[in-house]
């Protein structure tokens, strides 16, 4: 029960980081020009690019006004799955240095 608990409590702390990393890390912009129109794009996401907004006019705001005014919203499964593994195993190695710096000291006392 206590590896199910630990399993769960990284994969939480790895669901909030993706998400929250759309707010705090800045997109990349790109321009998808079509024949009769230009799209601009948006691609957001850490470590890989897995949202793509499309938009007709070029509006470098925040992320909310991208979401609210667009043309298309594109995400993209495979780039997702690897950030949110990435983000995994990146919060078990820090769960697991911070857990044996934690019995160092408690042996040390």
């Amino acid at each position: 029960m206590k590896i199910i608990q630990l399993i769960v409590n990284r994969v939480f702390v790895s669901s909030i980081l993706l998400i929250s990393m759309l707010f705090f890390i800045p997109p990349a912009f790109g321009i998808a020009d079509g024949i009769n129109v230009t799209f601009y794009l948006n691609l957001y996401g850490f470590p890989f690019r897995w949202v793509t907004i499309a938009s007709k006019t070029e509006s470098k705001s925040n992320f909310m006004n991208t979401f609210l005014g667009n043309d298309g919203v594109s995400i993209q499964l495979l780039n997702l799955i690897g950030s949110f593994l990435l983000i995994f195993l990146l919060v078990s190695i820090i769960f697991f240095l911070v857990k044996k710096l934690y019995r160092r000291k408690k042996e040390k006392n």
